[in-house]
């Protein structure tokens, strides 16, 4: 879709403003809904005016204005699910709230709104015209919004081969952190490399999180130890790359989760299921247990048939404490929600970087894969795809966000101590 890029960045995000006071019943009653949620504090919420248009047309808006109001609500039904949240809440003031994607992402899909809206009416979307502001709280009739930044809002939008947010950390930093070797409690040396994922919303393609992925490997043989083999591993061992993949993801923590992708850090129930573990969660080097808290979600990489049910409850509930939220890898069986079944989870993952698999049978596994899934959680991530036509077939599948198998970035030289 056409549209003009921003000339500059819009004011600071966190500079608060005003709109106009709620007007209509059915704007106050999706706003008593929106309370009973977290959908605000995770900036999910973004208020679209269509003051341009009214700018524009001038005395011709009262003949013209329920036209626009019914394409925007046609935009909102072409590009929301049913579970997501509209309303009016004046002449040209549209709230929207999505329910599976926060922060920059649901930016970007309440603009992609407004874009095709003026460029229907006035030919183009001008920046100047691009007036989407985010929810920062909601007060009886009065919602406090903060204006977004329509840079970062184009970030989101490039396609995953891009990797548009590779250069966001300091790269000497990463060298630092990345990689880093260690002595596995059985006398074996051992590698781990970090890649940084970008996780696409296939809907809306843009970049809803960003994902750090650990490639552990033998310094004596180069093999990659797959995830599914973690279970030789010590508990020290898996405590270690757990530790460092939190180091090397505190680079990526968002600073604003109203302008910062989420970031998504595996790591093992064996180290989340021990007190030992969680409190790495509060002392990652650079980065705030209220950080932490708001920006990061944890990805249970290894939960299986023998992982207890009632623990795997407890271990979530009190990971979801210090972390934005917890999601579940499952793997392909004939029961693959079997291992997690009885525990509500923020989002499941299923990862193929280990299944050399031709496309016809991928698709049939994925269609296996989401059907087992479908609502049981509000993310279905496929991730570790080979290309663009994996991705396709996931969307095809079911599968609400994607992610491709992303190469380490790394130097050739292994850092760090000794486990």
């Amino acid at each position: 879709m056409p549209q003009a890029a921003p000339k500059e960045s819009i004011a600071d995000p966190c500079e608060p403003r005003g709109v106009p006071r709620i007007e209509s019943a059915d704007a106050r009653a999706v706003v008593e809904r929106l309370a009973g949620t977290n959908l605000v504090e995770r900036g999910s919420v973004t208020v679209i005016s269509v003051d341009a248009i009214r700018e524009r047309a001038a005395e011709r808006w009262a003949r013209k204005r329920d036209d626009v109001c019914a394409y925007v609500e046609r935009k909102c039904d072409e590009h929301l699910s049913f579970q997501d949240i509209r309303a009016r809440i004046d002449e040209t003031d549209f709230l929207i709230a999505l329910t599976t994607e926060e922060g920059i992402a649901a930016q970007a899909i309440a603009l992609k709104i407004l874009e095709e809206v003026l460029i229907f009416f006035l030919g183009s979307a001008e920046a100047a015209d691009l007036r989407v502001s985010a929810v920062t709280s909601i007060l009886d009739d009065v919602i406090a919004t903060a204006p977004i930044d329509l840079a970062k809002i184009a970030t989101a939008r490039r396609a995953a081969t891009e990797q548009a947010y590779k250069g966001a950390a300091d790269p000497k930093e990463v060298q630092r952190r990345s990689p880093v070797s260690f002595v596995t409690a059985s006398g074996e040396q051992v590698r781990v490399d970090f890649a940084v994922e970008q996780v696409i919303s296939l809907r809306h393609q843009v970049t809803a999180a960003l994902r750090i992925q650990p490639t552990v490997s033998s310094l004596a043989t180069g093999a990659v130890i797959p995830t599914h083999r973690f279970s030789r591993l010590a508990d020290d061992d898996i405590l270690f790359i757990d530790r460092a993949t939190l180091a090397f993801g505190a680079m990526y923590m968002p600073k604003n989760v109203r302008s910062d992708p989420l970031l998504i850090l595996p790591t093992s129930f064996r180290t989340m299921g021990a007190r030992k573990g969680r409190s790495a969660l509060l002392a990652v080097e650079g980065v705030t247990p209220e950080q932490m808290r708001h920006g990061a979600m944890l990805e249970l990489v290894d939960v299986d048939l023998g992982t207890p049910t009632s623990r795997l409850a407890e271990v979530v509930g009190l990971v979801s404490q210090l972390s934005r939220g917890v999601m579940a890898r499952i793997w392909p069986s004939r029961e693959p929600m079997a291992p997690i079944r009885g525990t509500r989870f923020q989002g499941i993952t299923f990862d193929l970087r280990s299944l050399p698999l031709d496309a016809a049978t991928l698709s049939v596994l994925f269609g296996h894969v989401a059907k087992h899934a479908h609502r049981k959680a509000p993310v279905l991530i496929a991730q570790g795809l080979s290309g663009p036509e994996a991705m396709a077939q996931a969307a095809a599948a079911g599968f609400s966000h994607a992610a491709l198998n992303v190469p380490p970035q790394t130097d050739a030289t292994a850092a760090g101590g000794t486990g």
